[in-house]
Formats: structure tokens, C-alpha cells, sequence
């Protein structure tokens, strides 16, 4: 027998043939294309719904930890939590009916003040298209925890930098004029374009660092001219006859002008009314106890530490009249410190030269424990002491003696330069005193050359190097035009804050 080939009976061409396949392949494809992206809608309304859901349960574990609850029974604090949970999820559309479970756990810490809270739920969202294929609902679940204390009694350090950088102005207007003020005192120097911005304090008078300044008894020197090659301007100083000529501290003062400083001392007011209502408060049934010492960083011609407020329960009073006393750090002349108390003369009778911000003697004298004790935990049972606080307001600059600028190391990771070689953060930390950082941020100053040489290369390492001293959560930037009393009061509740999410 014979058979005919296959291409006789047009089989190949029907094979090669392709027409109508696409037809084909979207009938087998479509139903599960329909079904894929049906499932694609149910799992992301329910991964919105679980976000809701892990959103409550945040919440009711706070709600547990509020201040007045801390003062309830823990039955009563699981009580406000679970209420919380219903009430924020009762409300959500997709969730199954009468699926959501919610367990709420309340247990004290290690010491009375510390309670933990821990919220597991588990519920179900209703699905749409999954229903086809018999899965009528999707499983959800999570937990939140969180953990708090009641304000325990704290004693607070403060470390006020007093440095000449924080007697810049306030706000970029006041640089303007102050530098418009002062422009003898570049023509004496060749310090940039402009005058100068920083409102320095010097007891030598009659010198570049005063010139064209107005004399005490209110009449200015004739200026005659402009500066020859050796940089001398005619008539530029006060005769002895119209009295001394007042330094740039005075100046700004002459002409109201607010300086960093002035905010600071305004800052620390509302920072001490802030702890005095938190202390006063009635919704704690024991109230927390604080009390505060105050430290400016320099004073005259003493190095290290300058006591302005000696640790006090009565605090507010007794800043009212401190205050008075805190002031820019005098100096004999630019980068001369005074050698007596009277400041009456400085330059080479001193060779360890500008001393400006000097953080390792500061630090230093505070690490001892007659200064800052070791801690307690800040309850109200027997025996038990105050937790410690230090608060450090800073620009960060540190010019501690060789007339090295750099930024500030002794608060940071790593000494070096004419530090001591000891990270006093980290020694005072040690000891489980916490440590809070408000950066006053270095106002720019980029026509002053002292500024562009010094300051302005290592201005960005500021920050990073005061947070890597601060405890965690306990560093906070002030920036330009930032009201430093808000900023201080801030400090403060993140110090003191009683509830916080743990996981």
C-alpha cells in the first residue's frame, strides 16, 4: 500500500496557521487573570485595614500610659486600653462582624515609676472576589508595646555656653547692623568686607577691635580719611577727655540689639516655668520633684566653670536673680584672656592664650561626683535619690587654649586636638547621668574672616558630633530665628515624657 504526505491533505499549512491563537490563549488565560487581580484588590484593602488595625493598637497601649493613668490601677489602665481599641476599630468598614479580638497586658517594670503594656489582636477582613474560590475572609493580627514612667524627681545641670560666638545677634538683621556699625574695625584689620558682627567683651579699649567705636560720655571720634598701608585710621579712638570707648558688647546694648545670648537667658526662664507647672501639676497624685543648678561656661578671667545658681527647689526665684549675672565672657582684648579678676591686662602675661570655650574643664569639674552625683531612679521610696540631668546649650565651637578652632570633640567620639583625651560624654554617661544638647546653630557670618578661616570648615561636623554625646532621643537643633525657650521646653518633656512605644 501507498499512503499520500501529509502536506497532500493541507495539515501542515494548518499547523503553520496562527490566526486566531491569541483568542484562544485569553479564554484559558482570563479566568485567571480575573481571579489574580480580584486577589490583588482583597489583599491590599486588607493590608490597608491591617495598617488601621496596628494604628489602634498603638494607641491603646498610650492610652494605658497617660499620665493620669499611671496614678490608676493596672485593671484600670487595661480597662482605658481595650476601650480605646473598640472605639477606634468599630468603625471600619471590611472588617468581619464580631472577629476582632483584642488582648491587653499590664505589667509593672523593675521600679514602681515603669509600667509595660503589650496589645495583641487578631480579626478578619471580608473579601470580594476570594469569595469564588471559597475563602471568604483573610486573617489579620499584630501587636503593639509600649512602655512608661510615672515623671520621676530629677536634678537638672545646665551648661549655658557664654562664648563670644553666642554674642552674635539673633537673626541675620542684627548681624547686618551690627556689621554696619563697626566698619573702622575692618579697615584696622582687613577682616573681610564687612564690620564686625560678633558683640565681643573686652576691657581694653582704643584698639582695632574698638575702632570708630563712640566714646562713654556719647560723642564718636572724627574719622578723617581712610586707611593707609599700615592700616591705621586717623582720629578712630577717644581721647582721654570724652572717657573710654566702649567695646561692641556695649554697642549692641547701645543700640538694642538682641544677641543669641539674650534669647538663651529668656530661654531658660520658660524652661524653669515649664518644670515648675510640670511639678505643680495635679494630675499626678505624687508629683515629681525637680530641682536646677545653673553653670555659664567662663567668667573674667576664671577657666572652666562659673556657678550662676547653686542647686535649688526654687528654681524660678532663684534664676530671677542669677540672670542678672549672666553675661557674655569678658576678655582683656581678641583673643587675650584677662589674668586677674579686675581684667586688667591679659595678652603675653598669659601664654596659654584664648580660651575661649573651654568644654574639657567645664566637663571635667561637672564628672565629679560633688558636682553631679551618681543617679538614683527618682522614686519617692526610702533611700532612693534623684535622677541626674545634665542640659548642655552650645553652639559647638570649641577654643580651648592653642587657638585651634574645631568642632566640639570632647562631646563627640573621638578626642583630639588640644583636648584632654578624655570623651567626657561618654564618662559622664557612664555613670548614668543623661545628658541633653541644645545646638544653638553657629550663625554664618561669611564676610568676616575669622569665621570663613575658622568656623566655616567645620561647620557641618557640629551637629553630628553634640548628638553623638547626647543620651538617645535628648538632641535637639535649634535653628536660626528657632525660639530657644520652645526649644528648651521641648528638651525638657523628651527628658521627662512618660510613654513611649517600644516595639
Amino acid at each position: 500500500m501507498w499512503a499520500l504526505p501529509v502536506s497532500t491533505f493541507g495539515f501542515d499549512r494548518l499547523l503553520r496557521n496562527r490566526r486566531g491563537n491569541v483568542a484562544m490563549m485569553y479564554a484559558l488565560v482570563a479566568p485567571i487573570l480575573v481571579f489574580g487581580g480580584g486577589a490583588a484588590i482583597d489583599y491590599g484593602r486588607a493590608a490597608q485595614i491591617h495598617t488601621k488595625l496596628n494604628a489602634a493598637a498603638d494607641a491603646a497601649a498610650l492610652a494605658a500610659l497617660t499620665p493620669a493613668m499611671l496614678q490608676q490601677s493596672s485593671s484600670v489602665a487595661q480597662a482605658a486600653a481595650v476601650s480605646m481599641f473598640n472605639g477606634l476599630t468599630e468603625g471600619i468598614p471590611g472588617l468581619t462582624a464580631h472577629a476582632t479580638q483584642v488582648t491587653v497586658t499590664v505589667t509593672p517594670g523593675a521600679t514602681t515609676l515603669i509600667r509595660d503594656v503589650s496589645v495583641t489582636y487578631s480579626s478578619s477582613v471580608d473579601t470580594i472576589f476570594a469569595q469564588v474560590l471559597g475563602k471568604s475572609a483573610l486573617s489579620v493580627s499584630g501587636f503593639s508595646q509600649a512602655s512608661a514612667q510615672a515623671p520621676p524627681n530629677i536634678d537638672f545641670y545646665v551648661l549655658l555656653d557664654n562664648s563670644p560666638s553666642m554674642a552674635l545677634p539673633a537673626t541675620q538683621a542684627g548681624i547686618t547692623q551690627m556689621q554696619n556699625l563697626t566698619p573702622d574695625e575692618t579697615l584696622m584689620t582687613d577682616a573681610g568686607s564687612g564690620g564686625c558682627a560678633f558683640a565681643c567683651h573686652q576691657s581694653s579699649g582704643n584698639n582695632s577691635d574698638t575702632a570708630g567705636n563712640p566714646c562713654t560720655d556719647g560723642t564718636s571720634p572724627t574719622q578723617t580719611g581712610t586707611s593707609p598701608a599700615h592700616k591705621t585710621v586717623p582720629n578712630a579712638y577717644c581721647a582721654s577727655k570724652h572717657g573710654a570707648q566702649i567695646d561692641n558688647y556695649a554697642l549692641a546694648r547701645k543700640n538694642n540689639i538682641t544677641l543669641r545670648l539674650d534669647e538663651l537667658n529668656s530661654g531658660v526662664s520658660t524652661l524653669l516655668q515649664t518644670a515648675s507647672a510640670t511639678a505643680s501639676s495635679t494630675v499626678f497624685a505624687t508629683p515629681p520633684k525637680y530641682r536646677f543648678s545653673i553653670y555659664s561656661m567662663d567668667s573674667l578671667w576664671q577657666i572652666g566653670l562659673n556657678p550662676l545658681m547653686a542647686l535649688t527647689a526654687n528654681y524660678t526665684s532663684g534664676w530671677t536673680s542669677a540672670s542678672a549675672n549672666f553675661g557674655v565672657m569678658e576678655m582683656y582684648s581678641n583673643n587675650s584672656l584677662c589674668t586677674t579678676s579686675a581684667c586688667t591686662a591679659g595678652g603675653p602675661t598669659n601664654p596659654s592664650g584664648d580660651v575661649a570655650t573651654d568644654y574639657d574643664n567645664s566637663l571635667k569639674t561637672l564628672n565629679q561626683t560633688s558636682s553631679i552625683p551618681n543617679p538614683g531612679n527618682g522614686t519617692n521610696q526610702s533611700g532612693d535619690t534623684p535622677q541626674e540631668v545634665l542640659f548642655i546649650v552650645t553652639d559647638g565651637v570649641e577654643d580651648e587654649g592653642n587657638r585651634t578652632i574645631q568642632a566640639i570633640n570632647d562631646l563627640g567620639s573621638a578626642p583630639k586636638g588640644n583636648s584632654s583625651g578624655t570623651n567626657w560624654c561618654t564618662t559622664i554617661k557612664s555613670r548614668g547621668v543623661k545628658i541633653a544638647i541644645l545646638y544653638t546653630d553657629y550663625l554664618a557670618v561669611p564676610s568676616n574672616s575669622f569665621y570663613v578661616s575658622n568656623v566655616a570648615p567645620i561647620q557641618s561636623d557640629i551637629g553630628p558630633a553634640l548628638q553623638a554625646c547626647a543620651s538617645p532621643g535628648l538632641f535637639y537643633d535649634a535653628a536660626i530665628g528657632s525660639d530657644l525657650g520652645a526649644a528648651l521646653s521641648a528638651l525638657f518633656a523628651a527628658v521627662t515624657q512618660p510613654g513611649h512605644l517600644t516595639q
